[in-house]
């Protein structure tokens, strides 16, 4: 928790100073600044979801189950909230990335290990990783409402700020000592994870002005390949075939999604 925290303060600190410059220039009226506030309560609870889900549960498991589930459901929540009309072909995407998740948590190869993800609920990763994954919809789709009224910077700055203060308390319940020892030991890793989750999702949102959320969300999924490829091989986590196989399911799923008329 304290290093997620960290990396959201590394993202505010390398927004503040544009946004600032914009807010002086454009102003800011009274629905952007409830779209904000709606997107930072959002996002911080997201950060607590995964947080949560990374402590009780593998890179490999919580990471494509969730970025996998928000792939789908933010298409259909496209399609309730804002209209949006899926082809055939994104249909399918869609199917292959709810296949991809389902298959993820599958770790063998008997009829009883094939309906063991219905039963995975009952455990405390699985159920935070669903968490995350309705939650990652859910704010992509407010997001993509708020940009009518606010810029993919400052928004991406208000959307890491919610973390950062609304999450203090927990992370600094037992004194500042877990933050000054994750710094300290962590720095570079905290600097370059907050620097890079700030560019991706600047860019995130920047594509969102262009085009459907129910196309572009579920194709910034490609790097769920490479996290659950990285948690089979470099953190050693188990069942590294089913889960690998899960993941190209589901970024198959994605760029289908993605080329989708």
């Amino acid at each position: 928790m304290a290093f997620l925290w960290l990396l959201v303060a590394v993202a505010v600190a390398a927004f503040i100073v544009p946004v600032i410059v914009i807010i002086y220039l454009d102003g800011i009226g009274i629905r952007a600044i409830g779209f904000g506030v709606g997107s930072a309560l959002l996002h911080s609870a997201y950060s607590l979801a995964l947080a949560r889900g990374y402590h009780h549960g593998d890179l490999s498991l919580v990471y494509p189950v969730s970025r996998g589930l928000s792939s789908a459901l933010i298409p259909l929540g496209a399609v309730v909230i804002l209209a949006e009309r899926p082809s055939p072909q994104a249909t399918f995407g869609i199917a292959l990335v709810v296949i991809g998740v389902y298959v993820l948590n599958v770790q063998g190869r008997t009829l009883r290990d094939l309906v063991e993800p219905l039963r995975s609920l009952n455990r405390p990763d699985t159920r935070f990783a669903v968490l995350t994954g309705a939650l990652i919809a859910g704010y992509s789709l407010w997001d993509k409402s708020a940009l009518d009224h606010l810029s993919p910077i400052t928004l991406s700055f208000v959307s890491a700020t919610g973390p950062l203060f609304l999450a203090a308390p927990i992370v600094l319940r037992d004194g500042a000592s877990s933050v000054r020892m994750e710094w300290r030991e962590r720095r570079w890793s905290v600097l370059a994870a907050g620097c890079l989750a700030a560019l991706a999702y600047l860019l995130v949102l920047i594509a969102l002005t262009t085009g459907r959320i129910s196309y572009i969300a579920p194709a910034r999924e490609i790097g769920i390949v490479f996290g659950a490829s990285l948690g089979v091989w470099v953190l050693k986590e188990g069942y590294g075939p089913v889960r690998i196989m899960s993941a190209v399911l589901i970024v198959a799923g994605a760029i289908t999604l993605a080329v989708s008329p």
